[in-house]
């Protein structure tokens, strides 16, 4: 106990940051009708917190005696630190921005002058361009205006040619993210909202023009220039798609060529990390540019000029890279090491990682709602914390070779401490992140142990010779025998993790966790972890208490599981897409275009069949609770009767049909009096398969008649048949 207390006294950085953290949950959690409230309440807090503790250190005695109250103190100053970040740092309490723009700008088409911050990105059909406004100018109103807008510009010859930096004119509607409109949907639009990102605007040929270039920051712009070139030298070496794809990700973290076949490859063979420039790839580079500049260590001031060319090196290369949060987070921490290193001080890797978690929620607060930045500390901690336990656990044998094997003896002992270090780090940071992961993604490799042995080595040649032909790109011969090594080592990568990930039970899916679920699986592994350092009894009955609970909340959720009976109509623009759910089995009814996309499946419902415990899926020709009609189908399932019509009505059609809901779906023309004819039912559910003008004259009648009914396009259907 008195070591993790020694511990915990040597992280003072640490401390500090559990508190700015929950400042920055309480602003973005908070109602935005009571901000001026808790602005209020924080400055008082952060007042008497610093009355208090200058009260408390003004003797040693006072110290001691009132140490909790000057701790309660510090606490609450950086609740309320966190908080007034947070809220300075949020775009759309800026009474300028476009979210608070008066009624002439919402929903309705303005001129617009605007900035593009970023690389355009060239897809299939538009240009994505991310726009900085600055102006708009209404109908009879020009104010200033701020705020970021995702572009989508039709793609031909002039909007290919735009880049960073690129003021143009635009008239057109800007519209706000839409809300998600499916249960357990990957919510876009928070998604966006994270990176400051809340409207979006289409652009047709003749909506913008050009206005001027080289208004961006100078050396940004010169940075995204190098990226460019250094992507032309890629697709120049690079032959295979698979293999662009992946080198574009790994070397510059350009993530656009990635497909579905590489992303469930690498997601499935537990090595998705390698696709995005993380902390292993600045570990390589800081490791190459010390070997390369160690001769600099000869002398005081070659070390020091040796470190601010590291730390130099690595900003430059967080830029080039997109400045990602888990690319971030390595170069302030490797740049904290740089600097104790030059100071010789011993440093504490947690308080490292600490006060590099710090500046970067300083500079954005949001990062904290990264999924990317969240695993990368999460795997760092673990890694620092479990490595050295799990490493311990098997030591190296000594293995003892007379001449001349000797060296045959230092290559087998060299491997063996590999292979073995490799296998901590693989446990050590899954076990950290796994809680996470399955909150997020509901997968787990089981495989990745094999995946980290054979790709990461690899992975690391791939980056190193990726350096080698930037270094060399100027020398054509050279760059073509470079550039041969480089993409043979991406073939080679890329089948390892291909043939991983079709290896049987390789990947377990539909594991889902939920918020407080995951919150008991870290309890529990900071319990054990407790437990190994302090063998204390009451430690183990907290730890298979938790156990229990985790358990308990297991069988409750797969309780509810077996129960869930729905019935679905999702939204899918201008699709069919029903489905139910039922004894963990979904039977669906979905157009082609859907069922033979799997991206489109899992954006849409996948997830929530996973969430509802599905382990099968069906067609719905296949299921046993469906009777054929002249105009559609008739489903009974619990006693609940469900009438799909998606043919026209016939004209003689006199049998009369009772129902609990009538799906109109495929677009028919049939009248809500003519429905009335055939069916007596409760509610009409109109899928997004139905044109617009159909809808509107529907709900027309509707209201008239006082018929409930149901519009997909605003949200999905959802029904309980139990």
């Amino acid at each position: 106990m008195n070591s993790l207390r020694s511990i915990w006294n040597q992280m003072p950085a640490v401390r500090l940051l559990f508190p700015f953290i929950a400042g920055i949950t309480l602003c973005i959690e908070a109602p935005a009708g009571i901000h001026s409230l808790l602005i209020a309440a924080c400055v008082l807090v952060a007042a008497v917190s610093v009355i208090i503790y200058v009260n408390v250190i003004s003797s040693a005695v006072r110290v001691y005696k009132w140490r909790y109250v000057s701790g309660i103190a510090i606490s609450l100053a950086m609740i309320t630190l966190g908080y007034l970040v947070t809220f300075f740092n949020t775009d759309t309490n800026d009474p300028h921005h476009i979210a608070n723009a008066e009624a002439a700008f919402i929903q309705k088409k303005a001129s617009y002058i605007g900035v593009i911050t970023d690389p355009v990105v060239i897809r299939d059909k538009t240009v994505s361009a991310l726009i900085q406004l600055q102006r708009a100018t209404g109908s009879d109103s020009s104010i200033y205006m701020e705020g970021k807008v995702m572009a989508s510009i039709m793609k031909d010859s002039s909007s290919q040619t735009l880049q960073y930096g690129d003021k143009i004119v635009f008239a057109a509607v800007v519209t706000p993210y839409e809300d998600v409109k499916n249960p357990d949907q990957f919510d876009y639009k928070n998604y966006q909202s994270l990176h400051h990102i809340y409207h979006r605007v289409y652009l047709r040929y003749g909506d913008w023009k050009l206005a001027g270039r080289d208004h961006g920051n100078v050396l940004l712009a010169k940075i995204y220039e190098l990226r460019s070139y250094l992507l032309s030298l890629i697709k120049q070496t690079v032959k295979g798609p698979n293999e662009l794809a992946v080198a574009t990700a790994i070397m510059l973290g350009y993530r656009d060529y990635i497909n579905d076949e590489i992303m469930q490859a690498y997601t499935g063979s537990g090595v998705l990390h390698v696709l995005s420039v993380s902390g292993l790839h600045v570990a390589v580079l800081y490791y190459v540019l010390n070997l390369l500049l160690g001769w600099m260590d000869r002398r005081r001031r070659l070390q020091i000029i040796k470190g601010a060319m590291v730390i130099v090196i690595m900003l430059f290369y967080a830029g080039l890279t997109g400045l990602s949060p888990p690319v971030l987070r390595s170069v302030w921490m490797f740049t904290l090491i740089t600097i104790a290193g030059l100071l010789d001080r011993d440093v504490s890797m947690y308080n490292v990682l600490a006060v590099s978690c710090l500046v970067l929620l300083i500079w954005d607060p949001y990062f904290i709602a990264d999924v990317g930045f969240q695993l990368s500390y999460i795997a760092v901690v673990g890694i620092v914390y479990l490595y050295p336990l799990f490493h311990k656990i098997l030591p190296a044998p000594s293995f003892t070779f007379r001449k001349p094997f000797i060296l045959a003896g230092r290559i087998l002992a060299y491997s063996y401490d590999f292979v073995w270090g490799m296998i901590c780090v693989s446990v050590a940071a899954q076990i950290a992140t796994f809680p996470v992961s399955l909150y997020y993604f509901h997968n787990f490799p089981n495989l990745f142990i094999l995946s980290n042995l054979l790709v990461i080595p690899l992975s690391n040649f791939v980056l190193i010779s990726g350096m080698a032909m930037f270094a060399i790109g100027w020398c054509h011969w050279l760059l073509t025998y470079v550039g041969w090594i480089f993409d043979h080592l991406l073939i080679a990568l890329n089948a390892i993790v291909f043939w991983v990930d079709g290896l049987p039970l390789a990947l377990t899916r539909g594991m889902v966790v939920s918020m407080f679920e995951m919150i008991i699986f870290y309890c529990v592994i900071l319990l054990f972890c407790w437990f190994a350092a302090d063998r204390r009894a009451k430690v183990l009955l907290t730890t298979l208490f938790f156990l229990l609970v985790l358990g308990t909340a297991f069988s409750i959720g797969s309780i509810r599981k077996d129960q869930v009976k729905k019935l679905m109509v999702y939204h899918v623009s201008s699709k069919k897409a029903i489905a139910f759910i039922t004894q963990r089995q979904v039977y669906y009814d979905f157009d082609t275009a859907i069922s033979n996309n799997e991206t489109q499946m899992r954006y849409t419902v996948r997830d929530h069949w996973i969430h509802c415990g599905v382990e099968r899926e069906q067609s719905i020709d296949s299921a046993k609770f469906a009777s054929q009609l002249p105009y559609g189908r008739l489903y009974t399932i619990n006693g609940k009767r469900i009438a799909v019509i998606d043919q026209q009505l016939a004209a003689d059609n006199k049998a009369k049909l009772k129902a609990d809901v009538v799906i109109l779906s495929g677009n028919v023309r049939n009248a809500i009096e003519d429905i009335q004819s055939v069916l007596d039912f409760r509610e009409l559910v109109f899928d997004t398969s139905n044109k617009p003008f159909h809808i509107k004259h529907w709900k027309e009648d509707c209201e008239k008649l006082k018929i409930r009914y149901h519009d997909c396009r605003d949200k999905a259907f959802e029904m309980d048949l139990n």
